[in-house]
């Protein structure tokens, strides 16, 4: 059945409840007459011939009064082409209304139907009818955020979509391909479509489910909290702790997610055995946010709008392509519920956006799963200064998106040097030796290297020479300027290291290497190391070398963000460190995006003093954006 019915809308627990209800023998011999009629047709099929031999004959079994109305357009959008009521007598009722905002409150759901088979996640190409032509499943989606219908039904008469009004951003669907399952003869999909698509199933049975899952989970994760926070009562002390946390949680997550986990805590390593998975899982679409929940002090996570905060700047002329181009940093992921507002907000927003030229069109832009792989992949970057955190963060992407978020690094953003504080450190009043290099003429060098090296084709095999030979030059120039950097700032952490040693060091950065293996194998030199280690100290421009000749169009922050296992530093002064930090690498015309966990006027204030920085505030958010010079 796995590959007949796609899930991320209700529990597997609750797939088995439902499919425990009793059939209807009527309605299933039903649905196979319908389906055994329309193959004669459906290899010539159009939308009409889908429409009105195979969507309205199942609508109908399944208990609904409907009304469609002419497909006219208004700005190249269309209204839904269905919409779907419980009852005659509500579609009478409402029918006078149509189009307007309390027609659509008063529906059981909306109906956007497409030719028989066709892909309802990928667009096609054109610019006629442009709205038409684009991903089928963000059309719906974009009904339902703009109507105050509970559900969206999308349709190819293959295969039948449900999706719920989102909350946020989020896409949460169950989907059936209809004519699988009769090919295979599979009942339990079937089922599971008569139960869950009909005017019971929408209007009693799910929504009745998801009301005691949510309930059952409200519980679970109360009396896990509250375990939690008696666990953790010792916790920064030295002790061994956090795998009896890790434990506790075995019943609340899948079996692989802890697996391999390292986490610092003060000056211990520790490491996080494989747990066992319980027979009833949650359900791991909103891993994220669970997590967060529970391992974070602050409790739930806050809800951002993507679609206010990337619109605001630049409203009229922000086209498709400008967003996909922006890099977007965020310094404080956690375990990724940001990070999945980010994705799917910046995702529904491409949809909703024009291409800059109106014939364009990109396909992988134009694909939901391949916009999303290509938004972590291209456009997200961040830093995570929690090993546990971190790994919790990759397994969410992996499962919600199929892919990892490439750009995310391990690391603690505020402990760290940018390229240009080396300079300081360089002795220019000792001359050079014959063989040797200066110091900064090496970082001039890694900044020309690094732009030759992004101007290079991948497809040309003369530029991929170019590129792998530089590739393997700014391999150990980078680790050597990074574990230099490290040195530097170790000496904040070691009295055992001086500027005469950091000299020395720099000296070396154009050694061969077996001169260079030498130097750092010193007893200071690996102390260093090992304080950069545990307290991950981050250089953005080695690890993220864009930003030697480029910088980040926004940059998210949670400054109140704190894992159970932390300290809590007061909010002002760890938000003026981000603030220094990340500005650095933010654009001119940049802003920088402060999350809280609610308005706090006094921060507002605050800031809002500030002769370097605009400040505007927009519910639990603060934008930041840097004042232009006179």
């Amino acid at each position: 059945m796995q590959t007949i019915v796609r899930n991320s809308l209700i529990s597997r627990r609750g797939l088995q409840q439902i499919l425990s209800l009793p059939e209807e023998d009527v309605v299933y011999v039903s649905l196979l007459e319908i389906l055994a009629k329309f193959q004669d047709i459906k290899q010539f099929a159009s939308e009409i011939h889908t429409e009105i031999h195979l969507i309205k004959p199942t609508l109908k079994i399944l208990g609904y009064s409907y009304e469609s109305k002419p497909k006219y357009f208004n700005d190249s959008i269309k209204g839904p082409d269905v919409a779907l009521f419980a009852t005659e007598a509500d579609r009478d009722r409402t029918s006078p209304l149509w189009g307007t905002p309390e027609y659509y409150m008063n529906t059981l759901g909306v109906l956007l139907l497409k030719r028989f088979g066709r892909n309802l996640e990928e667009g096609v190409s054109g610019f006629y009818l442009e709205f038409e032509n684009r991903i089928p499943s963000y059309q719906l989606f974009y009904f339902l955020k703009n109507t105050k219908t509970p559900w969206g039904i999308l349709t190819n008469g293959k295969q039948w979509m449900l999706m719920k009004k989102p909350l946020a951003f989020e896409t949460r669907v169950f989907s059936v391909d209809l004519e699988e399952a009769i090919e295979t003869n599979d009942r339990d999909a079937l089922h599971l479509f008569c139960k869950i698509f009909s005017v019971n199933g929408l209007s009693t049975v799910v929504p009745e489910l998801q009301e005691a899952e949510r309930q059952s989970l409200v519980d679970r994760l109360t009396d896990k909290k509250a375990s939690l926070r008696n666990t953790t009562a010792g916790f920064r002390k030295k002790t061994e702790v956090f795998p009896r946390i890790v434990g506790g949680l075995s019943d609340l997550f899948a079996e692989d997610i802890f697996t391999s986990t390292r986490a610092y805590l003060t000056e211990n390593d520790v490491y996080v055995a494989k747990r066992t998975t319980p027979p009833n899982t949650i359900d791991e679409f909103n891993i994220a946010d669970i997590t967060s929940y529970l391992l974070n002090k602050k409790g739930s996570s806050p809800v951002i709008d993507p679609e206010r905060i990337f619109l605001h700047a630049r409203p009229e002329e922000l086209t498709k392509d400008d967003l996909l181009a922006m890099r977007v940093l965020d310094m404080t992921p956690g375990f990724g519920n940001v990070t999945t507002q980010l994705v799917d907000g910046i995702a529904y927003l491409s949809f909703i956006l024009p291409y800059r030229d109106r014939n364009t069109f990109v396909a992988q832009w134009e694909n939901e799963k391949a916009l999303k792989r290509y938004i972590l992949q291209r456009i997200l970057y961040g830093i995570e200064k929690s090993h546990v955190a971190y790994d919790i963060l990759q397994y969410a992407m992996q499962h919600r998106y199929g892919t990892e978020a490439d750009n995310y690094r391990f690391g603690n953003p505020l402990i760290g040097m940018s390229l240009s504080d080396i300079a300081p450190h360089v002795d220019t009043r000792n001359q050079m030796g014959l063989f040797s290099k200066n110091p900064l003429d090496i970082l001039k060098d890694v900044s020309k290297m690094y732009r030759q090296y992004f101007s290079l084709s991948d497809k040309i095999k003369e530029d991929m020479a170019v590129k792998e030979e530089l590739a393997s030059q700014l391999n150990v120039y980078c680790q050597r300027i990074r574990d230099v950097m490290d040195l530097i700032t170790a000496t904040y952490f070691s009295k055992a290291i001086d500027e005469r040693k950091i000299h020395e060091s720099l000296l070396m950065l154009d050694s061969d290497n077996a001169s260079w293996d030498s130097h750092v194998s010193r007893d200071w030199f690996a102390e260093a190391k090992r304080i950069a280690r545990r307290n991950g100290f981050f250089h953005l421009e080695i690890e993220f070398p864009f930003l030697v000749d480029g910088a980040f169009d926004y940059i998210f922050v949670q400054p109140s963000l704190t894992h159970i296992w932390e300290d809590p530093f007061p909010l002002p002064e760890v938000t003026k460190a981000h603030i220094k930090r990340g500005m650095t690498y933010l654009k001119p015309e940049g802003t920088m995006v402060l999350i809280l966990d609610r308005p706090d006027e006094g921060l507002l204030t605050e800031l809002s003093r500030s002769k370097r920085y605009n400040t505007r505030a927009e519910e639990n958010i603060i934008l930041l954006r840097k004042k232009k010079m006179a």
